[in-house]
């Protein structure tokens, strides 16, 4: 009996004990695990944080480069425009060209008979002459030439009527001379176009019609930087 009864004092000892101290530590075990997760949970929203910022870096960074791409190719493009506009402006103008720069493309427009024999169709030797400096000066600069022959939408000439049934049909011949002549002078064929012109009605008529002819009769050529 006294074996039992300091058996059961020391097993109450061990139960007072557990509880003054398994308790305690059973909390501080669960507030340790909670902190945990809460830690967790913050590394993640940081990582995410993290990420979502490169990201945007990342974006940013593309933006800027386009841009100084971007910039960059303006003004390659400007200088290019400038080197045409001085290669070229003066000497055409005294050829009776008028030479236009609207910032992306130099202009180019001739009175048809300077460009253009007096068949209406061939190209002239003062033509070609003058298609040679414009063919050196765009290969200089890798730029690229379209044609544009207008003409009013009255019929062709007398002496071309039986040629061509329309004004268009005659402007298409004519670009294509004049594209020939381009090549002939050096520029590749890859950096020539014709642009065509759909005719429109002519109301005009006698008099009128012939002076409207003859001030719609001329060649433009739009000289582009590459």
């Amino acid at each position: 009996m006294k074996a039992l009864f300091w058996f059961a004092v020391a097993f109450c000892g061990l139960g007072f004990a557990g509880y003054v101290y398994l308790i305690p530590y059973q909390k501080m075990v669960h507030a340790v695990g909670v902190r945990q997760a809460e830690l967790a949970t913050q590394r993640a929203a940081a990582d995410e944080a993290a990420a979502e910022r490169d990201k945007l870096k990342t974006t940013l960074d593309g933006y800027v480069s386009a841009d100084k791409d971007k910039l960059a190719a303006e003004s390659k493009k400007k200088a290019a425009l400038e080197s045409l506009s001085s290669g070229l402006k003066g000497g055409l103008e005294e050829l009776g060209a008028t030479v236009t720069d609207d910032g992306s493309t130099l202009k180019i427009t001739f009175p048809v008979a300077k460009v253009i024999d007096k068949n209406e169709i061939d190209v002239s030797e003062a033509g070609s002459a003058v298609l040679k400096l414009v063919a050196g000066t765009a290969k200089k600069e890798s730029a690229r030439v379209k044609i544009v022959a207008r003409t009013s939408s009255a019929a062709a000439p007398k002496q071309l009527r039986s040629l061509f049934k329309t004004a268009g049909e005659m402007r298409t011949v004519r670009a294509a001379r004049v594209m020939s002549a381009l090549e002939e002078a050096g520029l590749p064929p890859s950096d020539i176009t014709i642009v065509g012109e759909a005719d429109k009605p002519s109301r005009a008529h006698g008099r009128k019609a012939a002076q409207a002819a003859a001030a719609a009769d001329r060649l433009e050529l739009e000289v582009e930087p590459g």
